[in-house]
Parts: structure tokens; C-alpha cells; sequence
């Protein structure tokens, strides 16, 4: 480029406008004309401050970890800030296209431009403008990261609000599993966690538990006679007279299978087991649910069978639900509509 060319292009760049004529002259004849290829390196981030550059033709690239940050053409400088400073530069410069710069040194700087008021002041204009555009850039990243934080907070409310939903779903199903579903009281998988339970606890205690076992009697021909839907809600009735007598928190009325149903009562003896056993027997025969089928009378009835254990080494819960099974046999075997308890167990050994 004619050196005519090249002043008038320099005249026109903010930072060496101020510059008389003949100062211009003598840095653009002193400063060194760096030719660029496309995608060299004129200088990089974290190189020492020790010359700023001019550009004079083509396209440049600012570069600041790894981003492209800003373009620059003929007129624009850079590197002057870490040249002031003598600190390292905070970004890197590279040829966008072919391009020619001219280098200013740090001495060229202070002798020719530093010492002109003018120039500071454009100087001081350029720096300004930077730190505006820097401001409203960090503005516009900071409204950005605001939308992001407001979006992740209703994101995460919206999981929340998920996992809630999600919670007292599987708390649901969990009940449902447990609950049978035709009478709607614990169904058999219910009662066994519950016995599990109840048995380590009264081991640990030396409580009893007692178990009663309850049948109704001719179920099969009742259904054969009044239908299946009419069984059903025979089935829901008797369900309701178990669940209302171990009305006790820890007391469990459960359907153990066809028309076979069994409480589990906590921390009671034979006796009062025994007393809630008859109340659950008249209270379902007072039902007075008509029953053709049956040989015991002319409405429903049931038979009970009632064991009691003290948990202790070498029983099992097992136990106590055969042991009760087995009373409810003989209640059969003895003519149905009725109450009989397994014999009590013997004491344990003394060691």
C-alpha cells in the first residue's frame, strides 16, 4: 500500500487521528509491516504486552479461551492495554483473512502517542467503549443466566412436584397391593409382613399373640344357590363384622383366602381372644343373611378356630397359624357354628 494510502487510512483510526502529520509519519516509517496469512498468529493469550498493532487491510480475529470475541479491520488497534499495563495479554489475535498490521512498539508508543494529549484521550474513548460493550455484554449474559436460573427453578419445582405425585403413587399402589380386593380389608400377603412383625416384637416382650381362624360355613353351596354376585356381597358383609371387632390399632382382620378370613390379635390371652372370637360369630349369625344351603340353620353362619402363643426359641408363627387351622377343623368336625381353641401349649423348659 502507497504510504499516501496508508496515512490517510491511519488518520481515520480513532486512536491515531490526533497524531500531527509528520508524527504519523515518522511511527508509520518507523513501525515494522507485518504481512498475515489466513489463520496466523499475530500474538496469543497470556504473551507479554510489548507492542500494539495496527491494522491497515484484511480481517483479524480477537480469540479469548477458545471464543471468538470480536472482528477487527483497517483503522482498528490492539493490544495497547497490556502494552500500558506491561502485563499479559487477556486475549490472542490472528489473521481471519490475508491482512496486513503495523507493529507499534512500546517505546515508538511512549515517545509519539503517550505524549499527546489528544491521542490519550481517543485512547481513553476506545478503552471506554470496550469496558461499555464488556458491561453490556456481561448484561445481556447476566439476563441470560437469570432466564436459565428462573427456567432450572421451575424445573426443579416441577420434579418436585413429580416426585411428590410420584411418592404417593407407589404409597397407593403399595396399599392396594396389600388390600383384597373384593371385601376391601388386608389381604393374605398383608397379614403374613404383619404376623412377621408382630411376632419379633411380642419375642422381645414375652406378650401373647392370639390367632383366629374363621370359615364360613356351606360357603360353596351359598354360592351354588344365590349366585356368585350374591356371594361376593356375603363375603363384603362378614368382612365388615371382622374389621369392626379388631377395631385396636394393632389388631389386623384380614381375608386369608376363598371364604377363609383370620385376626390377628396383639398382646392377648386365650380368654380375651376367646370372648372376641363368640362376639364375631353372633355378630355375623345376627346378619340373618338367609341361607337355604346350609344344614346348621336357616341363615349364614360361621366357624372359628383360636390359638395363642408366647413366642419364644424353637416356635415359629407357623405354628400359630396351624395350631389355629386345626382348632377350626375340630369346630367343624364338632358340628360348625362355633368357637374351639387349640389346648394350650406346656411351658417351656427351664434350663
Amino acid at each position: 500500500m502507497e504510504l499516501d494510502k496508508k496515512l490517510n487510512l491511519l488518520r481515520r483510526a480513532p486512536l491515531l487521528s490526533a497524531l500531527p502529520v509528520k508524527t504519523l509519519r515518522s511511527l508509520v516509517a518507523e513501525s515494522r509491516e507485518r504481512s498475515l496469512a489466513p489463520g496466523e498468529v499475530v500474538f496469543e493469550e497470556g504473551d507479554l504486552g510489548q507492542s500494539m498493532y495496527v491494522v491497515v487491510r484484511g480481517k483479524v480475529v480477537i480469540w479469548k479461551q477458545g471464543k471468538r470475541i470480536a472482528l477487527g479491520g483497517p483503522g482498528d488497534c490492539f493490544g495497547e492495554m497490556a502494552l500500558i499495563e506491561s502485563k499479559e495479554r487477556s486475549a490472542g489475535l490472528f489473521a481471519l483473512s490475508d491482512a496486513t498490521v503495523i507493529e507499534i512498539s512500546e517505546g515508538q508508543f511512549r515517545e509519539k502517542i503517550a505524549t499527546n494529549p489528544r491521542a490519550l484521550f481517543a485512547l481513553l474513548r476506545t478503552f471506554s467503549d470496550r469496558s461499555r460493550k464488556d458491561l453490556q455484554a456481561l448484561a445481556r449474559d447476566n439476563h441470560k443466566l437469570q432466564e436459565y436460573a428462573t427456567e432450572v427453578e421451575l424445573a426443579n419445582r416441577e420434579l418436585t412436584e413429580i416426585r411428590q405425585q410420584l411418592e404417593e403413587k407407589n404409597l397407593l399402589l403399595e396399599r392396594l397391593s396389600t388390600l383384597d380386593t373384593l371385601t376391601g380389608i388386608p389381604n393374605r400377603r398383608r397379614f403374613d409382613d404383619v404376623l412377621g412383625q408382630e411376632w419379633k416384637r411380642a419375642a422381645r416382650d414375652g406378650t401373647p399373640l392370639s390367632l383366629v381362624y374363621c370359615d364360613i360355613d356351606f360357603f360353596k353351596g351359598y354360592n351354588d344357590a344365590y349366585g356368585h354376585q350374591a356371594g361376593d356381597e356375603c363375603l363384603r358383609r362378614v368382612a365388615r363384622v371382622l374389621a369392626e371387632a379388631a377395631h385396636r390399632p394393632a389388631d389386623l382382620a384380614a381375608r386369608y383366602g376363598g371364604e377363609e378370613f383370620i385376626v390377628l390379635l396383639v398382646d392377648t390371652g386365650p380368654e380375651g381372644a376367646s370372648i372376641l372370637a363368640e362376639r364375631m360369630r353372633v355378630r355375623i349369625e345376627s346378619l340373618r343373611i338367609a341361607h337355604r344351603a346350609s344344614s346348621v340353620g336357616a341363615f349364614l353362619t360361621a366357624s372359628f378356630g383360636l390359638a395363642t402363643l408366647i413366642p419364644r426359641p424353637g416356635l415359629r408363627s407357623e405354628d400359630l397359624v396351624e395350631r389355629a387351622d386345626r382348632a377350626l377343623y375340630a369346630a367343624k368336625q364338632k358340628g360348625r357354628n362355633r368357637v374351639l381353641s387349640a389346648p394350650a401349649m406346656a411351658p417351656a423348659a427351664k434350663p
